[in-house]
């Protein structure tokens, strides 16, 4: 059964350097299922490692970038938007201090030239530190007469 691996977000590096270590043991003649064993993984992944260092080298077990695209918004300028916000929106005109999705996308459009929808900013804030709470208007209860 495969261990956890300690950390919740998968670490690049430190999953690189498992790779590393596990290449380096069936090196040095110990078996893949034990090597699987004591690191918590399947043994045909102790082998696609050993099989990439034999074709390509260090270079096969090294990380690879990203895939995707790239940010619009540099995580320097993703930094300060915080900051911003907590100025409040009637610091940059809006008449009142509500934020809104529409209200943020046109802050960043402002300040930073990148232009993100609405749903984007639903996605992008809670990561931010920032979360969403909808005010909702109930209709008020009515006391209901007890002498009916």
């Amino acid at each position: 059964m495969p261990r956890h691996l300690g950390f919740k977000r998968r670490d690049a590096t430190k999953l690189e350097a498992r790779r590393f270590a596990a290449v380096a043991r069936v090196r040095r003649g110990e078996s893949t299922s034990t090597v699987a064993r004591s690191l918590g993984v399947c043994i045909q992944s102790v082998q696609r490692w050993a099989r990439s260092y034999r074709v390509d080298g260090k270079v096969g077990l090294t990380r690879l970038p990203k895939s995707g695209p790239h940010p619009k918004l540099a995580r320097e300028k993703l930094a300060r938007l915080p900051g911003l916000l907590a100025r409040g929106p009637m610091s940059y005109g809006f008449e009142t201090p509500v934020w809104t999705s529409e209200r943020i996308a046109h802050l960043i459009w402002s300040r930073f030239r990148v232009r993100y929808s609405c749903d984007h900013v639903k996605r992008l804030l809670p990561s931010l530190g920032w979360r969403w709470h909808e005010h909702t208007w109930l209709p008020s209860r009515t006391r209901k007469d007890s002498r009916a």
